[in-house]
């Protein structure tokens, strides 16, 4: 273990590996598959902005995401995709696919200008399908936002999820429409408790009492009141709920409800005890390891990004990607840390995790670094130079031959002699298909001989995950002599698994509406899963909208789950 040290000792929140690195996640492409330079940003009154204009990181369409189509359309796609109240999405891949396209900025469809329900639609719709750090970003970049109560509600209840509890307050008191609903009224019932108003936070509780119940909020705000603990079992089932709860109780890890969305989750990671990490490194390290979920998560984070030893880092990455394969996450995590790839040292130790660098360096968006390793992993790690004498000697070649001369040769040190060589073994052959099948998708190289064997070789042991790569890849035009649409055509549908809804998806691609499509794919996934068929119509009604960039990247994250 390294002996190295980052100062005083560390102390680490309980944060999720992207707050913990100060990132928010995004899926942007790898740099072949990253669509091409937006438009010049057209300079305008800030009060004359849509809502659909702004964007937060993750974005990735051009700004005719939501001008190509239709404001009735739009809306109907929305309206059936996961609200931001219920438990989330069942397929990550489908969450990421809409996700880059409710996070980018474009002009508002025809008729849609100004119309803050529908764009309060696509803020929910994102906030259920990820985090609630980008949609807190996106709603802090809207302006006037206080004259919608809707677009307002997703802005606080963000703000408050994330311990930005003061906001979320001067949100509810700056907000001009809506003031007196039950929800705006509990905020500020709330907020009243917060400031020590007691007698005005009970009026106002009561007032939103009078047209709701909510038993959930009601236990939360009467400790509040009465300056008790947080009550046993308390389990918040919004953001305002998880600010009264983590102020009721600070420094405890707050669970929200079992079905609460998945968002408010995630949120709630943050809250809870701190860690001191020691200050040397491999001491840091073994810190790290021995804690479980977030804290482990973040204090791993911190040790990746850390400059002063890069071994470590590399044995942190290494970690951090085990435990995201294994919880399913590792597209995520792969995505945030991936960057740290191109300056880890390349030694035998770290090329034992090469696999799956590579991978994570194509999740990044860093095709040189991944080509790097995979070389690596065939020729191993780099030879090491022989060690340069310390002192610089004359040479005698010239001088004659004499006592002195051969008293001065017999006193110069021996050559330095190399390190031995790593007898290197490259890894299983099937990972190197693996690695390379995901390389030739990041890079787009679906056509002619080489990729056809890569295909037929992962076709050689099919499941569902394989099968539904491949058909979205015979929809872009890889070649495999027929063998996938000849496997597909015995197929027999489950009768109790709903038929994928292909022709709204192909009509908004024919349409050439690309931020409708997306949202089209994107809903095919969540409800076939890998169903080829779901699989195969994605990736073609994409690839026909104009956005077979996003189609590749669709197939590039499927193909890195299955791989990892």
């Amino acid at each position: 273990m390294s002996a190295k040290r980052w100062g005083s000792s560390m102390t680490l929140p309980v944060f999720t590996p992207a707050v913990a690195c100060g990132l928010i996640l995004t899926l942007a492409a790898p740099a072949a598959l990253a669509q091409p330079p937006r438009a010049p940003i057209e300079m305008r009154e800030l009060s004359a902005v849509d809502p659909f204009e702004v964007g937060a990181p993750g974005g990735a369409l051009e700004n005719d995401v939501w001008s190509s189509g239709d404001a009735r359309a739009l809306r109907a796609i929305l309206d059936v995709l996961p609200e931001s109240t219920a438990a989330g999405w069942r397929s990550p891949a489908a969450a990421r696919l809409a996700l880059r396209a409710l996070l980018s900025a474009g002009a508002p469809p025809d008729g849609a200008r100004g119309d803050s329900e529908l764009a309060a639609r696509r803020a929910g719709r994102a906030l259920s399908a990820g985090r609630a750090e980008p949609v807190y970003a996106l709603l802090s970049r809207t302006p006037r936002t206080n004259e919608s109560p809707s677009l307002s509600r997703h802005y606080a209840e963000t703000a408050f999820a994330l311990g930005r509890r003061d906001e979320g307050c001067r949100i509810a008191e700056t907000l001009l429409n809506g003031r007196e609903t039950a929800y705006w009224l509990r905020v500020r019932a709330a907020c009243q408790a917060f400031a020590g108003q007691v007698a005005a936070a009970e009026l106002t509780a009561e007032l939103a009492r009078a047209q709701a119940a909510n038993p959930s909020f009601e236990v939360l705000f009467d400790a509040l009141v009465l300056g008790q603990d947080l009550p046993a079992g308390a389990a918040p089932m919004s953001g305002l709920q998880l600010a009264m709860a983590e102020h009721l109780a600070p420094g405890v890890r707050i669970m929200p409800g079992e079905t609460a969305p998945a968002w408010l989750k995630r949120a709630a990671e943050r809250t809870g005890e701190t860690v001191a990490l020691p200050q040397d490194l491999g001491e840091a390290l073994e810190a790290a390891v021995a804690l479980e979920g977030a804290l482990r998560a973040a204090a791993l984070g911190a040790l990746i990004q850390q400059d002063l030893d890069r071994e470590i880092a590399a044995e942190a990455l290494a970690i951090a990607l085990d435990d995201a394969a294994r919880s399913g996450g590792f597209v995520e995590t792969a995505s945030a840390y991936g960057v740290e790839v191109a300056d880890l040292p390349i030694t035998g130790d770290t090329l034992a995790h090469g696999a799956r660098f590579v991978l994570a360096a194509l999740a990044a968006d860093d095709v040189v670094a991944a080509e790097t390793w995979r070389e690596a992993l065939m020729s191993g790690p780099p030879r090491p130079e022989p060690a340069p004498a310390e002192t610089d000697w004359l040479s005698f070649e010239d001088a004659p031959a004499g006592p002195l001369a051969a008293e001065i040769a017999g006193g110069a040190p021996p050559a330095a002699e190399a390190e031995p060589e790593i007898d290197w073994v490259p890894p299983p052959p099937g990972i190197l298909v693996a690695v390379d099948f995901a390389r030739a998708v990041a890079t787009g190289a679906i056509t002619g001989p080489g990729f056809e064997a890569l295909l037929a070789a992962r076709m050689e042991t099919p499941n569902p995950a394989r099968l539904c790569q491949g058909a979205a890849l015979n929809a872009l035009g890889a070649d495999d002599g027929a063998a996938i649409r000849t496997a597909m055509t015995g197929l027999i549908r489950d009768p109790d698994a709903p038929a994928p809804l292909i022709v709204p998806a192909l009509l908004a691609a024919v349409a050439g509406a690309r931020g409708e499509t997306q949202l089209h794919a994107a809903r095919l996934i969540e409800q076939g899963g890998r169903d080829p068929e779901a699989c195969a119509a994605a990736a073609f009604v994409l690839d026909r909208a104009g956005l077979r960039l996003e189609a590749l990247r669709f197939v590039l994250e499927l193909v890195l789950e299955e791989a990892a």
